[in-house]
């Protein structure tokens, strides 16, 4: 899921900058691993956009 995720911001044009956190080896080698990942479909980009848009936005945008 965490790879998902990280792939659909490597795509999304509306991010520039990529910054992940990892504590243990492993979870840097897997975060590593996002771009190897295939590209989302316009489908699923649209998808967790729209997730984005309405579940976490609301919550956050007035940080930024």
């Amino acid at each position: 899921m965490a790879q998902v995720a990280l792939r659909w911001i490597l795509m999304e044009d509306a991010v520039s900058v990529v910054i992940p956190g990892a504590r243990r080896p492993d979870q840097a080698l897997a975060t590593a691993g996002a771009d190897a990942l295939a590209p989302l479909t316009p489908e699923t980009m649209q998808a967790l956009r729209d997730i984005c848009l309405s579940d976490i936005a609301p919550h956050v945008h007035h940080r930024w």
